[in-house]
């Protein structure tokens, strides 16, 4: 076997390349002599490569010849019968890196670490968040002065989160609370949870200070306080 031979072979690019053609090409510099040269059998390369027909191995090794990878020399017997060809391989076609063999690549490294590369988002990191959305979520719920249908409300919650954090939602949420208290407002006056983040009502407190929301007190004699409002 020539080392040399078996080098060069592992390193060589050509055109239309392809696994079979690669192996075959292995398992001729494989049997190569001192002189570069092997004369192995179609039947048997076939074996080796697990092809059926050795025909398909007869046209390889004729495109090898054509792309300058090797030269080969027809034998014969003694009675003047055919026998397997003799190959002399050249390699001569082009002489890239090796392949799988390359100069390996360093990992990127993570500036928060030394020689910690970052992994990518992972499956469980994003369960992660999710777990952290719903943990929100309940701090939301717990807030919010009516609690009906608590389903549909978290999955309006979820809609709202994208588009906006989560602390400012519950900041807005604050004030609406402080809004309604200073109010007195009914329960059945308070929009449903779902209703109040389908309808982004939220953002009516995007901008509203707390100092600024009005105290007001129901005159006693009045039956419907929130038509005649005293803001004191």
């Amino acid at each position: 076997m020539s080392i040399e031979c078996l080098n060069k072979a592992l390193k060589i690019q050509f055109e239309n390349q392809t696994p079979t053609k690669r192996l075959i090409l292995i398992l001729l510099a494989n049997y190569c002599d001192d002189q570069n040269s092997c004369y192995p059998s179609y039947s048997h390369i076939a074996k080796l490569a697990g092809l059926k027909d050795p025909k398909h191995i007869a046209r390889i090794v004729k495109e090898f010849e054509e792309l300058g990878l090797l030269k080969i020399q027809t034998r014969y017997k003694a009675d003047g019968g055919n026998t397997s060809n003799r190959y002399f391989l050249t390699l001569t076609s082009t002489d890239n890196p090796p392949m799988g063999l390359q100069t390996p690549i360093p990992p990127i490294l993570d500036t928060m670490g030394v020689g910690v590369s970052k992994p990518p988002n992972t499956k469980e990191e994003t369960k992660d968040n999710t777990k952290d959305n719903m943990y929100d979520f309940k701090s939301f719920w717990e807030a919010y002065p009516r609690k009906e249908n608590k389903h549909q409300a978290e999955v309006k919650y979820k809609v709202a989160i994208k588009t906006i954090q989560q602390d400012n939602l519950l900041e807005m949420l604050n004030r609406f609370n402080n809004d309604i208290q200073a109010k007195g407002m009914d329960k059945k006056f308070i929009p449903h949870c779902t209703t109040w983040l389908t309808q982004k009502r939220y953002l009516d407190y995007d901008s509203y200070k707390m100092q600024e929301i009005a105290k007001v007190t129901p005159k006693s004699d009045s039956s419907n306080w929130y038509d005649d409002l005293q803001i004191v």
